[in-house]
């Protein structure tokens, strides 16, 4: 087959393909996720042996991590705590609006272990992630929270090609539950037993299933 015929297949191909997954509108996008799992952890194992476990996984699958080891409360509460979304800049609306007026940042006030991590591999693409996990310890024992922020920028003539290339292979965000899933992972590895409590969105659950726990 003669190769202009080849290249003209395939360029009408990737424009059918485009017309679905792109726009002339250049548009920036944030997606929130979260996964909460209650963790009931063998005495021997240690903060420090959690904290390790966290981190480790955020390695593997991220371009940068942050990770703190606090003091456990004293007393323990006896229900376990929630991440609470809060706005870093308080009540500065000056700098609110200055960074797009929607920013919110997990606290995790009272967490055993804080850590932060971002996938900044993408940022050429316009897209990229950001982790937060929080480890509370309570008197039933532990829980997990695990709160993801996705941002991507899509449409508008410079952003062709990434559209183009995103409508075959998908956006980075579908990379979330695999690092969701490790840290999951890396904590059972201690003989923790994990049961997840809540995620969002609705399809999570299914996805974080999808990778299979660490033999």
């Amino acid at each position: 087959m003669n190769l202009k015929v080849i290249l003209l297949a395939l360029i009408t191909a990737l424009s059918l393909i485009g017309c679905k997954t792109t726009s002339l509108t250049k548009t920036k996008e944030t997606k929130r996720s979260y996964a909460v799992y209650n963790l009931k952890v063998p005495k021997e194992v240690s903060s420090s042996e959690m904290a390790n476990a966290i981190k480790t996984a955020l390695q593997s699958n991220t371009s940068s991590v942050r990770i703190t080891e606090d003091l456990p409360p004293h007393p323990l509460p006896k229900e376990s705590p929630r991440f609470q979304l809060v706005n870093p800049f308080g009540n500065n609306s000056a700098l609110a609006a200055l960074a797009g007026g929607s920013v919110k940042v997990p606290s995790c006030n009272g967490a055993l272990i804080y850590a932060q991590a971002a996938d900044s591999s993408m940022n050429a693409q316009g897209e990229n992630t950001q982790f937060y996990t929080c480890l509370w310890q309570y008197e039933d024992g532990y829980h997990v929270d695990i709160y993801t922020q996705f941002d991507i920028v899509s449409g508008g003539l410079e952003n062709l090609g990434k559209d183009l290339v995103r409508g075959l292979i998908g956006d980075s965000s579908q990379f979330i539950p695999r690092t969701i899933a490790s840290i999951r992972n890396n904590l059972k590895a201690l003989n923790a037993e994990a049961s997840l409590v809540t995620a969002y969105p609705s399809n999570f659950e299914s996805l974080l299933n999808n990778y299979q726990e660490q033999q």
